[in-house]
């Protein structure tokens, strides 16, 4: 996945118009499962270490960002922005705790179980092998915030947010 989008940005660098790559980390709204799963108090997460921090934020902050970048004065060349915050699965589980008002820890499936826990999301059997290499690229750190000459706009939405929202819109 992330491969496919690098290979995107390097063929839109040629281009003469003005370009702006914007790179989100993994979205808040992918842990909306443990509204249902971490009841029992047990957050799984392919996240390993739970407490190593990696770049997180939640689609109403990627929205914001990019109707901004289409409604301010025009720029020239390229840019590179990179929107989110540095949160561990821990913080994630912490903050779904609060919203189900129970204490929630997150676990770190183990690598062998990924396909299996993949499938059970609905990615169909045989294909889980890009978002497997995602999640090990975060967990290897080669996914982190702040590489040279790129700007970072951090997230302003939080997990906790993300998730009471969700949980508002089950009840209405």
């Amino acid at each position: 996945m992330i491969t496919a989008l690098s290979l995107l940005e390097q063929g839109f660098r040629n281009l003469t118009s003005p370009v702006t790559f914007v790179r989100a980390g993994g979205f808040f709204e992918n842990f909306l499962y443990g509204l249902h799963v971490a009841q029992g108090g047990t957050l799984p997460v392919y996240y390993n270490p739970t407490d190593r921090k990696s770049t997180m934020v939640a689609t109403t902050d990627i929205g914001a960002e990019v109707a901004t970048l289409l409604t301010v004065p025009a720029w020239s060349g390229q840019r590179v922005i990179e929107l989110g915050s540095m949160v561990s699965a821990d913080e994630v589980a912490e903050q779904l705790g609060e919203v189900l008002k129970l204490d929630v820890k997150a676990f770190a499936i183990p690598r062998a179980g990924w396909a299996e826990a993949f499938e059970q999301l609905g990615i169909p059997k045989g294909r889980t092998g890009p978002a497997e290499e995602m999640f090990e690229a975060v967990n290897a750190g080669w996914m982190d915030l702040g590489a040279e000459g790129i700007e970072h706009v951090a997230g302003t939405t939080s997990a906790r947010e993300v998730f009471e929202a969700a949980q508002n819109a089950t009840k209405a």
